[in-house]
């Protein structure tokens, strides 16, 4: 497989804008990321003297054996109190309800995928994968999958940066259209402004298959020219997260959201589903929810977050994200407000599970979650998808079940290289489907 890198015209909007696949644009050092390309050491805290409200714990004071959570839910590894599975029953309805629902999202995932399908189709054709934004880790994530598979299938790649803003996307996809593939992936396309190139594509035979590319799974209803959406569902991931705030803090978190709003399906998507299962809690608090555009997230989220804390002071506990990347963004200023590693306020993200997250998790840094989505995995989903619509057959119908990443299993299935890979052996699956082998 041949793989060659073409730049659309178009131009070049913020890094953040293309956050919409869930993950930091940033690099992740050892210690706390931030979108400045600033960092601090694991381990070091600020000088805030400030003690923490009821319901969250400090990383002081507080031993855990090696391997593993403590009773409380403490993490053997940083010290802060967070939603390992390992955590003490509760006696409330509400809290046990949702630390069911954190036992079965941390668990190894067995394949669930499809055993049937159509044999490799068109080896030798050239595929196009258009990334909205090839500096963003959840579209070049899949785009690493997709390859892959791609070599397996016998397909040549050729990847146009979408370059982040939706006029440029759509300029990468007339550019891709002009090629005459066998077909098309894009990820974290907004539907909508492309609507009308999917049309394009499908009027001269060109399967068109998203990653992220709408607020649900599979076909989209008011997008027929898609074949199909390939994401988890986007509504389980947020309620995953706000399950971890729940089981935390004992059915007493003090929560704020963040997102994008109705500038993109998905991101409505997760946060009515935070802020639904958090309101469901008796005792929990639904403090503020705040959207704005992805395009502002690196300039307006620090001070966004530096209000919150001082406008709700210690009712403030949780703060819930549709992505990792606001919290790229909000720790230099929460730290600059004295605020150390341990909070409160805690951090979780409905997504998708950063490199930059995942050391901060391992560290006990901020953040004590993020809800994972398998990126290879769902490259791969991807060409098989791809190569359903070239033989003429139906979508798969495969949705990934979420994957929370917490202390407690922050090693665990491909988690050792910062990243969510299921050990469920997708793409020997996948090869058995289409008659061919990667060795």
């Amino acid at each position: 497989m041949k793989t060659k890198v073409i730049l659309a015209a178009g131009i070049y909007a913020t890094a953040a804008f293309a956050l919409i696949a869930g993950c930091s644009t940033s690099s992740a050092p050892a210690g706390v990321a931030t979108s400045s390309g600033t960092s601090a050491p694991a381990g070091v805290a600020t000088s805030s003297g400030t003690s923490a409200p009821a319901g969250v714990a400090t990383s002081s004071g507080t031993s855990a054996p090696a391997g593993g959570a403590t009773s409380s839910g403490r993490s053997a590894t940083s010290g802060l109190k967070t939603c390992n599975p390992g955590a003490a029953s509760s006696s409330d309805p509400g809290v046990q309800a949702a630390q069911q629902a954190i036992t079965k999202a941390a668990s190894a995932t067995a394949w669930g995928g499809p055993t049937t399908g159509p044999k490799g189709q068109k080896s030798g054709a050239t595929v196009v994968f258009i990334p909205s934004n090839s500096t963003n880790v959840g579209d070049t994530g899949v785009l690493a999958g997709f390859q892959e598979a791609a070599k397996v299938l016998g397909w040549n790649v050729k990847v146009i940066d979408g370059r982040g803003t939706v006029s440029s996307n759509v300029a990468a996809f007339d550019q891709a259209l002009a090629l005459k593939p066998a077909g098309i992936m894009v990820s974290s396309f907004d539907p909508v402004s492309s609507k009308a190139e999917f049309a394009k594509a499908k009027a001269a035979g060109v399967p068109v298959v998203g990653n992220h590319t709408g607020g649900t799974a599979g076909p989209q209803s008011d997008d027929p020219d898609l074949f199909t959406n390939i994401t988890s569902d986007p509504a389980t991931i947020a309620k995953i997260a706000a399950d971890c705030a729940i089981v935390t803090s004992g059915g007493t978190a003090g929560v704020t959201i963040y997102g994008c709003g109705s500038e993109f399906s998905i991101c409505n998507t997760k946060e009515d589903a935070m802020e639904a299962e958090i309101k469901k809690c008796s005792r929990c608090t639904m403090l503020n929810r705040t959207d704005y555009p992805f395009e502002d997230l690196t300039q307006r989220q620090g001070g966004i977050s530096a209000a919150a804390v001082q406008k709700y002071g210690s009712k403030l506990t949780y703060m819930l994200s549709i992505n990792d990347g606001y919290w790229d963004a909000s720790i230099p200023a929460l730290k600059a407000l004295g605020v150390g590693p341990s909070g409160p306020p805690l951090m979780i993200a409905a997504g998708d599970g950063s490199p930059a997250a995942f050391q901060r998790i391992r560290t006990g840094q901020y953040q004590i979650a993020t809800v994972a989505e398998p990126l290879n995995e769902h490259g791969w989903q991807g060409a098989d998808e791809l190569n359903r619509a070239i033989a003429g057959a139906k979508d798969s119908g495969y949705v990934t079940y979420p994957h929370i990443v917490t202390s407690s299993n922050i090693d665990a299935e491909g988690g050792k290289n910062n990243a969510y890979d299921p050990t469920n052996d997708y793409k020997a699956h996948y090869e058995q489907i289409w008659g061919v082998s990667g060795n």
